[in-house]
């Protein structure tokens, strides 16, 4: 008995430590500047990366898919959607402001988690932060210090809050770092192979002096990142040590904000970097300024009574406090490591991107994907526009999306009596340089598949990792095509036995050719010429001509295209990784056109009309397609060029619009016609509110210029 109740009484000591450590008071200055700043930047977030100025596009089609994590999830319809963006972003401003904290919290946070389960191809790590930091400050006292709730309350007025407010941003922020780091300890970034093509940007301009770009991109970006990832959080927990690390930690998240295109997410942790610091920081600052100054700011004065009490007394609640916070705390170390569990989510990585902490350490490069619906009653093929149904293309990724996409496909098709169908999807990938390749298995009707979350994909297709030595030598053979002239191209493929790809080669790409580097292929070109490959046999391929590559060795087989075509932006364009920061792809252009606040404004304005006075809605620049090629050509996208178009063929170009007038008519519907139909219900709108002397936004003149353009356009061709 003696040494059960020695080992209470340990426990009991613990925990009474615990409690201590928790609710030390502290000032709450610190964790009110974190506040306005995480409001601030969510206020801006709102109506960029979570989409506020494109609820019209993201949920004004009845016909788009969604992917949530859970199929009872449903989105709300865009009238309602627009509602909720609203609440959302009026939390957010109460968050900034502190105006009636918790419910700010709550409406920012309910809403925000709601939009972030309806959409996977949403999801990324600070995505996943910015709920976390949401909820956090639900829980605390953020509002006790420059807040409308203390100006208007003097109990809460620069009362000191307790510790534990401070401990858990402080273990979010710090697993942030070292988990990130801890997952970059993976070979692929270890090797240098995750982050390309980024020692030629201008944020390392200054180390090319002394530097070569290999050298910066190895030791600099892998190496480098992955020892502050590491140690950053560390050196901010130990005061010595904390001014290098705010301004480690600084250049890191500067330079990452021109590097990469990730939202807010650089300025967020930027913004949570300083509750490493003093608690009362803000008021010394304060109180050393000029003293005009000094009263346009928030009173800098000291807590006296955090010396005389500095622990809050023992609530009723406390231990249930305590015991949350541990929960909490123990769900966040062990749901990065969770792969192992919800094996349905694991495709060549573990897991979906969004909640592990694995930055950057993955680096995708999408091919082309073919997706071929059967019609089984006529045996007829089709080919889908890849782009009808969807928003992006991160759903191509993951077998869980591919599998949500294919039923919802099957639900679109049956509103034009196509219901007995087979859906069959080719993913070609790429992962941190490597050759492309198959995702999933292109034989299997995803119909008839089976996926769980908590057992494997049957239908994934292997990494070919037994290539995964070829990496070197491909960059020494990437370099060697680039050097032969500006238009130079090359895109480098590998298969499984077995399997065989179509490709074409437009009219606009010269000097195609095709050569083996491992294993036997044959080559079957639409004219009814037939070859068969082996290692380091080159061949050429004519333009306008379909050909097919089967691989005929009992290994996989692995070769290269090369050609001299115009540049592209697509993703595709080369096999080389393509890192830096680009223009983030729009589907519609009115959003340069219009701000993301205008429109925003503009989308809750018609929504109010419509939901009190039933005033039709207007989608901006719907763009609609007639999904369908019925035609059996497929152009897939490692060549790149106009497509030629006769009235037997349709060649559809996944991920690109295709820029045929015949094509453009025949397969994608005509979009003039619908700028003309959202001109005449704008003119409506403005009709309307002129008759009731409203004064409301409208977005008429992005109507007028669009229908012009259009009708300038169908001139032209």
């Amino acid at each position: 008995m003696t040494a059960p109740r020695a080992i209470i009484n340990k426990l009991g000591m613990f925990l009474d430590k615990c409690h201590q450590a928790a609710w030390r008071l502290k000032d709450p200055s610190n964790l009110a500047v974190t506040r306005i700043l995480f409001g601030f930047l969510m206020v801006l977030d709102i109506h960029i990366e979570r989409g506020f100025a494109e609820v019209d596009h993201r949920f004004g089609d009845f016909t788009q898919c969604h992917f949530p994590l859970f199929d009872f999830v449903k989105p709300l319809t865009f009238q309602w959607m627009c509602m909720l963006y609203l609440l959302m972003w009026l939390g957010a401003c109460g968050i900034m402001l502190g105006y009636n904290f918790k419910l700010s919290c709550l409406s920012f946070s309910v809403p925000y988690w709601y939009v972030l389960l309806l959409d996977k191809t949403s999801w990324n790590n600070h995505s996943y932060l910015y709920g976390l930091l949401s909820i956090l400050l639900l829980f605390s006292s953020a509002n006790h210090y420059c807040s409308i709730d203390a100006w208007i309350d003097p109990n809460i007025r620069n009362k000191p809050v307790p510790n534990w407010n401070y401990i858990l941003v402080k273990f979010q922020i710090f697993l942030l770092y070292f988990y990130a780091g801890v997952k970059k300890m993976d070979p692929e970034w270890l090797g240098g192979y995750s982050m390309r093509n980024l020692g030629s940007h201008r944020v390392f301009t200054p180390f090319t002096v002394f530097l070569s770009e290999e050298t910066i991109e190895y030791y600099m970006v892998h190496l480098g990142g992955f020892i502050l990832d590491l140690t950053v959080g560390f050196w901010l927990l130990w005061p010595k040590s904390r001014p290098l690390a705010l301004f480690f930690a600084t250049s890191f998240h500067v330079m990452n904000a021109q590097l990469f295109t990730i939202g807010m997410f650089p300025y967020v942790c930027l913004a949570t970097l300083p509750v490493f610091c003093d608690d009362d920081w803000p008021k010394r600052w304060i109180a050393v300024c000029p003293g005009l100054l000094r009263k346009c700011l928030p009173d800098a004065t000291k807590i006296t009574n955090v010396c005389d009490s500095p622990v809050e007394k023992r609530g009723k609640n406390s231990s249930f406090k305590l015991t949350l916070m541990g929960l909490y705390v123990v769900t966040q170390l062990a749901l990065p490591w969770s792969h192992s569990v919800t094996q349905g989510y694991n495709n060549w990585t573990n897991g979906l991107y969004g909640y592990s902490w694995d930055m950057m350490v993955h680096a995708w490069e999408t091919m082309h994907v073919v997706v071929t619906v059967k019609d089984k009653t006529t045996g007829r093929i089709n080919y889908l526009d890849t782009e009808v149904f969807v928003r992006n293309d991160k759903w191509v990724g993951h077998a869980d999306m591919i599998y949500q996409y294919a039923h919802c496909v099957k639900d679109r098709l049956g509103a034009v009596n196509m219901t007995d169908v087979a859906i069959y999807v080719d993913v070609w990938r790429s992962l941190n340089g490597r050759f492309q390749q198959r995702l999933i298995d292109p034989r299997v009707n995803l119909l008839e598949a089976e996926w769980s979350p908590f057992r494997p994909t049957p239908w994934l297709m292997p990494l070919l990792t037994e290539l995964s030595a070829w990496r070197q030598k491909l960059n020494q053979l990437e370099r060697t095509v680039f050097d032969w002239s500006d238009s130079s191209r090359v895109a480098f493929v590998a298969d499984f036995p077995g399997l065989s790809m179509d490709n074409y080669v437009p009219a606009g790409v010269t000097n195609a050719t095709i050569q083996v580097l491992e294993g036997q292929v044959e080559l079957s070109i639409e004219n009814g010429t037939r070859s068969y490959l082996n290692v380091n046999d080159t061949a050429s391929l004519p333009s306008s001509v379909m050909h097919r590559i089967t691989t005929t060795s009992n290994i996989p087989a692995c070769y290269m295209y090369t050609f001299v075509g115009p540049s592209s932006d697509s993703p595709s364009a080369n096999a080389s990784s393509r890192n830096a920061k680009t223009p983030q792809s729009t589907t519609h252009e009115d959003v340069s056109l219009m701000t993301p606040f205008a429109k925003s404004l503009a989308l809750v304005g018609q929504s109010l009309l419509n939901l009190v006075f039933g005033i039709p809605l207007v989608m901006h620049n719907k763009t609609r397609k007639l999904p369908l090629c019925t035609h059996t050509v497929k152009l897939l996208t490692v060549f790149h060029g106009d497509v030629e178009s006769t009235p037997t063929r349709c060649r559809s170009v996944p991920w690109r619009v295709v820029t045929s007038p015949a094509v453009r008519a025949g397969c994608c519907g005509n979009e003039c016609e619908e700028a003309s139909r959202n001109l005449e219900l704008r003119q409506q709108q403005q009709q309307w509110c002129r008759s009731h002397n409203l004064m409301l936004y409208v977005g008429v003149l992005l109507d007028v210029l669009h229908h012009q353009r259009c009708l300038q356009n169908r001139a032209a061709a």
